[in-house]
Parts: C-alpha cells; structure tokens; sequence
C-alpha cells in the first residue's frame, strides 16, 4: 500500500477553509493512509504549507510559482515519509481510491504530436511518437531545458493528478533552480514535473483521471455532468473535474451522497 501525500492547491479567492476541508474529506474518504500539503494565501488551517498568490496566468509563473515554494519548503525527511505524491487542483473531486504501483509515477503526458486530436483517455498508449515537446499550438520548451536535464524524449503534460514517486519529488527538489533561472517568472508546471519523471527514468502509466477539458471528452463541456461521473466511475477513473470551487455544489453533493455513502 502507497503512503500518499496530497499537495492541494487551493483556489486563492473562491475557497474558504470549510471548501477545503471538504477537498479533504473527499480525499481521506477513498485514501487510509495520507496526509495533505496546502497552499492558499489568507485562510488559517493546520495543513497550510505554503502561502503563495498566484499571479496573472500567462504572465507570472502562475501554479509553477506555488509548486516551487511547495518543492522547497518541503524537506528531504518529509518527503521520504511518503511514496508518492498527488498534485491536486482546486476543482478537482474523486470518485475512488488511487491504486498506485510502488516506483511508477502517474502523469498525462503529451506524448504524440498533435496530441489534442488523439488522447483517448487513461489507457491510451504510452509510446513516444515523433517530436511532442512541439504541439500545433507552440513549443513548450523554447530553451531547450530538456538537454540542460539531459532528456531524449521531451514531452509536457497536464499537471492535474500528476503522482510523482518520493524520488522525483527529491529530483524535483535537486533541480528547482535551474528552472527559474532559465525561464524566470514563467509558468513551467506543464514542462518540469513531468521532465523530473523522465529524468528518473521510472515508469511512467497515464493516471485514471479524466478532466472536462481532455481531448477524451468529445462534447467539450467546461463542467463535468452527473452523466459523465457515473461513467467515469464505472470505467476505472479515480478523480473528475471541473467541479465547482465550492463545498456547495450539486456534482460534489452528487458524489457525497451516491458514491461515498454507498
């Protein structure tokens, strides 16, 4: 059994702590063995963990900017303490436990080109096709900071529900500098996490999360449906979003009600 730690970031403005002790409770109904790392910048809870306030998105290093004062202010005897660790957004809600392999991280890579018009959800294959790193939207990694990590096969990947083995967390920790120095102030959390999984040379398995926004979801809507939770549910998957921010919310009652109460 896995040992996880969740590192929860939290809505700076739209979640108060009863919002987030339902974020844990959610949690901690589906996982025996856990504990939780916070980052919100006002509210006063016990497992606060870093206080960092996300900037403008796309111009401040935005949820990078927390998962670095996260990386570093966790020390090298906590992180040793846990097996995996969980990145977790702020609409994100689970449906049913994580059941993690011992040294495999979970992360969902782009590992195609064209990558949006070809994922088809958790058990879509894991083989690096072509040059990934470059999507048809843009190249994720202009500077070339996979050759600085010395990374064959670069590829970015969706940060929600990332799991990192204790092992990338501390390679994450090792190399959280050289990040900021060659991009400053830039949101890298689609790029590093994921290069620190590459970098271990661990396994890597797509994780059993589906978001409304995957290429997997052909209707394209912004919040997840009842009809899409059951579904996902009964299909494997152990985490949804978009839910809403809120503990107030007619999916996150849905799922208290019919799935963590059966």
């Amino acid at each position: 059994m896995s040992k996880i730690a969740f590192l929860i970031f939290s809505h700076c403005e739209e979640q108060n702590v009863d919002d987030v002790n339902d974020m844990i409770e959610n949690i901690s109904y589906f996982h025996d063995d856990c504990d939780f790392f916070i980052n919100h910048p006002t509210i006063e809870h016990q497992k606060i963990k870093t206080r960092h306030k996300l900037g403008t998105l796309n111009n401040s290093s935005f949820i990078f900017g927390a998962f670095e004062k996260m990386i570093k202010s966790l020390t090298i005897k906590e992180i040793n303490n846990f097996d995996h660790f969980v990145l977790v957004s702020a609409n994100q809600y689970f449906i049913n436990k994580l059941i993690l392999e011992k040294n495999v991280n979970y992360v969902q890579f782009y590992n195609v080109e064209n990558w949006d018009s070809k994922y088809t959800g958790k058990n879509f294959s894991t083989k690096y096709e072509g040059f990934p790193i470059k999507q048809p939207y843009g190249l994720w990694d202009p500077k070339k900071m996979y050759e600085i990590f010395g990374i064959k096969n670069p590829m970015a990947s969706n940060w929600e529900c990332a799991t990192l083995t204790k092992d990338v967390m501390i390679l994450c920790k090792d190399n959280i500098d050289t990040v900021t120095e060659t991009y400053p102030n830039a949101d890298l959390i689609s790029v590093f996490p994921g290069y620190m999984v590459l970098k271990s040379n661990q396994v890597w398995k797509f994780p059993s999360f589906f978001g409304t926004y995957d290429p997997s979801n052909k209707i394209k809507n912004s919040i997840i449906k009842i009809e899409q939770i059951d579904e996902k549910l009964k299909n494997g998957y152990s985490s949804v979003k978009r839910v809403n921010y809120s503990k107030d919310c007619q999916l996150k009652n849905y799922i208290r009600k019919n799935i963590m109460n059966k």
